[in-house]
């Protein structure tokens, strides 16, 4: 019968272990995959805070001379600050007996159990980050998307509060139905892009299926998609100007819009997806390993962001 390591490393040959794996029913992170795709998640080593600097206002000093020699400010120039957040934990734990590897040895085993355990184990992983992301309030700590970029565009998100520091304020715009949607989301690029060619403008929208689908069916003369990969794969993700929109199982009818340069998930470079060593659990006939993350969303640029809601 093999033994733990032995099933760590998944002795088992692959192409059977992926062949009998068990059907998946619940995880599918399309949001965050797209993220990642788009250098949306980021890997740094953390300390207590992360501090992410923010240059928020044009040098107040800049001008125009009237003559030659018009005096020009002195004032000491503040243009930077500081957003500051805190990171999160998420933590997987993985637990099976000893009785799971009697009667899964690898000679006639059904399935990979650690293999299957693991695959379980990271799905779980990103499937608790992508559900996050859509929760009203946060999660032990970690910020979502509708804590951190509201309708009314009001809130301290970073420490910054929006309040007293107007230029805080994310962006935002409402639709009613098919009929407004397209111009609705176009207003709202157009507020968080804030000129034509920027650099930053959104590339990654996403929301519920529902929503999604009821823009798409406003362009169905003239629907786009992105990646030609993609649709010769059979599948295909629909473009809205130079953002790629995507659904989430666990959005909602807010459609978020925003550049990963200026929203993103920092996690830590030492520990982020990390898994520990196989411990034999004390006074038990089993084992265990984790699954941990240090993680938080942060933003650098709230006003890039713009929330469509109903």
């Amino acid at each position: 019968m093999a033994n733990v390591s032995q099933i760590a490393a998944v002795s088992y040959p692959a192409v059977l272990a992926e062949m009998r794996k068990p059907a998946n029913q619940w995880a599918e992170n399309g949001f965050l995959r797209e993220l990642e795709r788009q250098g949306g998640i980021k890997k740094q080593s953390l300390g207590p805070t992360i501090e992410v600097p923010v240059d928020y206002q044009i040098n107040p000093g800049a001008e125009f001379l009237a003559t030659e020699l018009s005096p020009v400010s002195l004032s000491k120039t503040e243009v930077i600050t500081t957003a500051v957040f805190t990171p999160a934990e998420l933590s997987v734990p993985v637990t099976w007996s000893k009785r799971d590897e009697a009667t899964n040895p690898s000679e006639n085993q059904k399935i990979a159990l650690v293999k299957a355990l693991l695959e379980n184990g990271i799905n779980s992983h990103d499937d608790r980050i992508e559900n996050a992301f859509f929760q009203s309030a946060a999660q032990n700590g970690f910020g979502t998307l509708l804590t951190y970029f509201k309708d009314d565009g009001s809130g301290t998100v970073g420490t910054i509060d929006s309040s007293t520091s107007t230029w805080w304020k994310n962006a935002q715009t409402t639709y009613v139905d098919d009929t407004d949607i397209e111009s609705a989301m176009t207003t709202g690029w157009n507020t968080a892009t804030k000129g034509s060619g920027s650099q930053i403008s959104p590339t990654l929208a996403v929301s519920d299926a529902a929503t999604q689908a009821l823009f798409e069916g406003t362009q169905q003369a003239n629907q786009r998609y992105v990646d030609e990969q993609e649709l010769k794969a059979g599948f295909k993700i629909l473009a809205f100007k130079t953002a790629r929109y995507v659904f989430s199982q666990y959005a909602g009818t807010r459609i978020f819009m925003f550049n990963p340069k200026v929203a993103y998930l920092v996690g830590s470079k030492e520990f982020f997806r990390d898994k520990s060593e196989t411990q034999e659990i004390d006074n038990a006939n089993g084992y265990s390993f984790k699954i941990y993350s240090a993680l938080q969303l942060v933003t650098n640029n709230r006003s890039r962001v713009v929330v469509v809601h109903l």
